[in-house]
Parts: structure tokens; sequence; C-alpha cells
């Protein structure tokens, strides 16, 4: 499955691609579906912020760097044994939904298929499990402004299974590996010991397409 939508995305209900042009300063979404997890982001066609609609020129503070810092907090905040109201909750202490008006759940279950259903709700005491694999799904929803999406895969794995996998699937847990090195040690994130990340973009966020040499990091 894949999507990639210019301008207005569902403008007038188009669900099958178009031979609309692509244009500068352009909202833009790319997604991209494999069994077993979704890759999404959601940005503009600009390489600076005077290249921004008049409108949103202040599209990195007041959508794009918060909603980096839910995701951040959520990477570091996830952890076994934690009950679904309490990732809710650090989301919404983050990123709370009154100013972000963000839809669905913070943070789904994935497995054959994209959405299977979330112990993430406000009032949860469903226990987040060892195996369970999480699909970071936060939608913002800001009127007069594009959206932003770094939507990406991770599974929770206690240190039982952490040592399984490396004993029986080495080169995944080789590529895990820098996974978790390049969001520690590149992207600053204090990663939580329980997460494995299960595609190279976990956390990476380039809201400008054309600035190749941009993306946020976590400030030492």
């Amino acid at each position: 499955m894949t999507i990639a939508a210019t301008g207005k995305r569902f403008e007038m209900a188009n669900i099958y691609p178009t031979h609309k042009p692509l244009k500068l300063a352009d909202p833009l979404s790319l997604t991209v579906g494999y069994k077993g997890g979704l890759s999404s982001r959601t940005g503009f066609v600009v390489q600076n912020e005077e290249q921004l609609p008049s409108e949103q020129k202040d599209y990195l503070d007041r959508v794009a760097k918060p909603y980096f810092r839910a995701v951040v907090g959520w990477l570091e905040g996830i952890k076994i044994g934690m009950k679904g109201r309490e990732l809710y909750q650090l989301v919404e202490n983050v990123f709370p939904k009154r100013d972000y008006h963000w839809h669905l759940n913070p943070g789904h279950l994935v497995s054959d298929e994209e959405w299977m259903s979330s112990p993430v709700y406000s009032d949860s005491n469903q226990i987040l499990k060892s195996g369970m694999i999480f699909q970071i799904d936060i939608i913002p929803s800001i009127k007069g402004y594009t959206g932003v999406s770094a939507e990406e895969c991770v599974a929770l794995a206690d240190e039982e299974l952490q040592k399984a996998i490396k004993m029986e699937y080495p080169a995944l847990w080789d590529r895990i590996s820098a996974r978790r090195s390049y969001l520690i040690n590149e992207l600053n994130i204090e990663l939580s010991q329980d997460v494995i990340p299960l595609s190279n973009t976990v956390a990476y966020i380039r809201p400008f397409f054309l600035a190749k040499d941009q993306a946020f990091q976590v400030k030492n």
C-alpha cells in the first residue's frame, strides 16, 4: 500500500492517483505500508521557512517541533508493565489534546494488519506486554495548518525476548542494534530499553522535504 498526496489530501474525494503536479510550498504526504507495519511522513515541499505559505510561517514552532517532542516522549517513556492510560497521559502531558486535537489513540497495535486495536486510551487498565508491536500514530489536527507525521513501527521486548532474537535472528538483531544506536547517539533520544525499532526511520522527522541535510534531533 502506498499513498502520495499533495495539497488537500482528500480534495474532491479522490482516492486514486491523478496528474496533479507537485509545486513548491505544497503540503505533501508520503506513506508506504507493508505486512506488519507502516511508515508515513507529512510536511512541506520547501527548503526553508521563507518558502512556507504566508499563513503558516510558524509551522515549525506551532506544529512540527511540539509533535517531535511528543514522539520523543513516547519513545523514552513507554515500557513493559505500564498501563495504557499511563502512556496516554504521557502524550497528553507533552502534547495536550485540547491544543493539538490529535485523533484516535496515541499508539496502536499492529500485526498482519496496520491497525488491530489499541490498549492506549484515557482510562485504560490494559498492561503493555513484551511482544506487543506498536505503531507510533499521533495525528495532530490544527485549524489552518498542515499536519505532520512520523508514523513508524516498534516492538516491546523484555530481556528474554531480546536475547532470543539475538540468538535466532542475528542479522535482524544487528539491524535493531544499529537503529537503537542511531536513535540514542545521533538523535539524542534516551530510548526506552524495552523498545526495538522495526524500521530504519523511527523518529526521523524532516518536515521540509527539500532540505535533505536537515532533520530534528534532541538538543544535548
